[in-house]
């Protein structure tokens, strides 16, 4: 299980305060995992097939996850590994080693894979066979998953900086910034693309939309503010992945709140106290979220009332949420995924995945994907 020191990262301008700081992390910090409760199970979810994905994450807490593409899933490791396997097989199409420390999850898109590195490198990979189309690199350290659409990818590094490159060349056609915070989340929420607009999460606690043809902010809203004395008490990272359903964008941040917003002016909704680093997920009526507790949400998406709270995860490092069927599926820090209610949020079904989940999983056609700390892809169908 990893200490909680795993889930911050400090700005390149003060590096050294994280050594400083390790002493008051690593002692107390970190609560033991609940232990898993029996229950009745409703379904039995199959393994269809386990591949090995590269090298994983092994103990830094990172949400390296897969990504899909037409024919198949993508991955990537913290030691440069890219995979790109069947969907329906798990065998592997192609491997390559980029030497880089690569720290986020693949971007996929206009036949391109790409992803990002500690030390800013971008790397656009051609989709069918791995070769590289181009590389370059920016400041700033990217920990965000790459967003493509057309002739552009988005990359968001730590520093504030939003940019698109050109999908051509990487050569950059324009670049926006927040000014973040000193100390943040180990961790950075993904600029997500629709519309022709781009929606990105800042650590300051702000929601921004730009376009995407030229990065002019069309609107920016605050989800949370930072309240307390200390800078680790301010902390109000959007660290979870925005999410648009149903022309409402859906956004939460650490020790702050979860909230729905209007796509178009980016008015707030309706909101909700809650700490999320993870993720969400949605379907017609419902949001599901994982909350910093282990604790996994499900809340009405019209009215923001809370549906149900499973608590039964408490401190068990889960991940975000993904859609599957009536339930939803979350992993955890112990390797373990959790098949839960829509309905009302009881446990249904639980698998051992043989290694710790960070990334939330992904499912499409029936059939979910997970990644484990440890590298290995496993795919299980209801």
């Amino acid at each position: 299980m990893p200490k909680l020191i795993k889930f911050f990262a400090f700005s390149v301008l003060a590096p050294v305060l994280l050594t400083a700081c390790s002493g008051l992390f690593d002692k107390d910090n970190t609560p033991e995992p609940k232990p898993l409760t029996e229950f009745r199970a409703e379904i039995k979810p199959q393994l269809i097939w386990t591949a090995k994905a590269g090298s994983g994450v092994n103990d830094e807490y990172l949400k390296i996850g897969p990504t899909l593409g037409t024919n198949a899933i993508f991955t990537s490791s913290l030691s440069g590994t890219v995979t790109s396997i069947n969907k329906m097989t798990g065998q592997r199409n192609w491997q390559i080693e980029t030497k880089l420390p690569v720290t986020t999850s693949p971007g996929v898109g206009n036949g391109m894979v790409v992803i990002g590195s500690r030390t800013g490198d971008v790397v656009a990979l051609r989709e069918t066979d791995g070769k590289i189309i181009w590389q370059t690199k920016i400041k700033g350290e990217i920990l965000a998953r790459p967003a493509i659409a057309g002739d552009k990818v988005v990359i968001k590094a730590v520093d504030g900086y939003t940019r698109a490159l050109s999908a051509l060349n990487g050569h950059e056609l324009w670049a926006f910034q927040q000014v973040e915070p000193s100390l943040i989340l180990r961790g950075s929420s993904a600029p997500l693309i629709a519309s022709q607009s781009v929606l990105v999460g800042y650590a300051n606690g702000n929601l921004a939309k730009l376009s995407l043809q030229s990065g002019q902010l069309s609107w920016m809203q605050t989800v949370a503010i930072p309240e307390g004395i200390f800078a680790i008490q301010r902390m109000i990272d959007i660290d979870a992945d925005p999410l648009v359903y149903d022309h409402r964008i859906y956004a939460a941040t650490y020790q702050g709140k979860i909230a729905s917003l209007s796509w178009e002016s980016g008015s707030i909704l309706w909101s909700h106290d809650l700490s999320s680093y993870t993720g969400m997920t949605a379907d017609h009526d419902a949001i599901y979220v994982s909350d910093a507790k282990s604790y996994v949400w499900g809340f009405n998406a019209d009215s923001g009332l809370v549906n149900w709270r499973q608590t039964q995860l408490e401190s068990r490092v889960v991940s975000g949420p993904a859609s599957m069927g009536s339930y939803v599926v979350v992993g955890d820090g112990e390797g373990f995924l959790h098949w839960i209610s829509k309905r009302d949020g009881h446990f249904a079904g639980r698998q051992f995945a043989g290694g710790a989940i960070y990334a939330a999983p992904i499912v499409e056609n029936n059939v979910l994907y997970a990644v484990t700390n440890k590298g290995y892809l496993v795919a299980y169908k209801l």
